[in-house]
């Protein structure tokens, strides 16, 4: 343990009466709000609309929200919450998984689209930047949480995050030092930014090929599925190797998890998405959407006669 990190921050910032101000509700509504920021600013930057812009908001944050809460109940602990379904509703306590949350966004996106008459690759293409921005700023909560910890490591950066040792019933003296999988996933996060930025002012494909999105997809979660080598397996089930889980798991192939596995499905699908844009010529995506607002009154030859008269 010389040399580690201790961490054992209070992961409330302020009481007041009743109402507690966390650090995770603080950075989780960051990320919501510069995500849109990000998304608007995209949007916009390819000519679309304010209101086109501004009504994608709670498409995103209903997505967000629900498809987390749903994925990890359906990935990570189904059986406990078909024995107490009600629990499905206490995402206050907990229990939000990133691929869940990538399954709302992309069912989001495909009605958003079809409610704008919008392909899915275009308004994918506007989000993927927001999307990199969040899923990376998300994970910051979780260190403030010390949840979602890595595996006990004796790397000279490892953490001792001191309240999950408590959670976990684990005495001080023999709480290991652990990789800070939270900071890594957050940093995979602004790398996948930082891609996207470049191959945006690369103009190798405009807004609508699906480019932008399927470097996403296949950037961030190849990111994640290494990152799942250093994470704490993420249930009980799988961390004591008992339980239908573990078994799911084994049968499968040991040595991964669960987040791995939900992992490849998007770096596949990212490929494809690639691969279609790029086998389109440039001049196949119309290089803005001119909202109908925007354009000049369309006259007519014989209303100009009558004017001049």
């Amino acid at each position: 343990m010389l040399g580690a990190i201790v961490w054992d921050i209070d992961p409330i910032l302020l009481h007041l009466g009743p109402l507690q101000i966390r650090y995770y509700g603080l950075l989780f509504a960051a990320t919501i709000y510069l995500g849109f920021y990000i998304w608007r600013q995209q949007a916009l930057k390819h000519g679309e609309s304010e209101a086109f812009a501004e009504s994608f908001l709670w498409w995103g944050v209903i997505a967000i929200v629900a498809g987390a809460r749903l994925g990890h109940v359906f990935f990570y602990e189904p059986l406990d919450y078909l024995k107490e379904p009600w629990k499905i509703l206490y995402f206050w306590q907990g229990g939000l998984a990133s691929h869940g949350a990538t399954v709302g966004i992309v069912l989001a996106l495909w009605g958003f689209g079809r409610s704008h008459n919008r392909s899915w690759f275009r308004v994918a293409d506007y989000l993927a930047p927001a999307i990199a921005i969040a899923a990376g700023g998300v994970r910051l909560g979780n260190f403030f949480n010390s949840e979602i910890v890595g595996r006990a490591t004796d790397v000279s950066w490892g953490v001792q995050f001191m309240r999950y040792c408590r959670m976990e019933g684990i005495p001080v003296a023999a709480c290991e030092p652990r990789h800070p999988s939270q900071l890594y996933e957050f940093a995979m996060g602004l790398v996948t930014w930082l891609v996207l930025i470049q191959v945006q002012k690369r103009d190798i494909r405009r807004a609508g090929s699906g480019l932008m999105a399927g470097v996403f997809l296949t950037v961030y979660f190849s990111f994640r599925f290494l990152v799942e080598f250093f994470k704490e397996f993420q249930t009980e089930q799988l961390r004591t190797g008992t339980g239908p889980l573990a078994d799911f798991e084994r049968a499968i192939q040991y040595h991964f998890t669960m987040g791995q596995w939900l992992s490849v499905i998007p770096v596949i699908a990212g490929l494809w998405i690639i691969a279609r844009a790029l086998m389109q010529s440039k001049d196949a995506i119309p290089l803005v959407l001119v909202p109908a607002a925007a354009q000049p009154p369309v006259t007519h030859p014989g209303e100009k006669a009558k004017r001049k008269r």
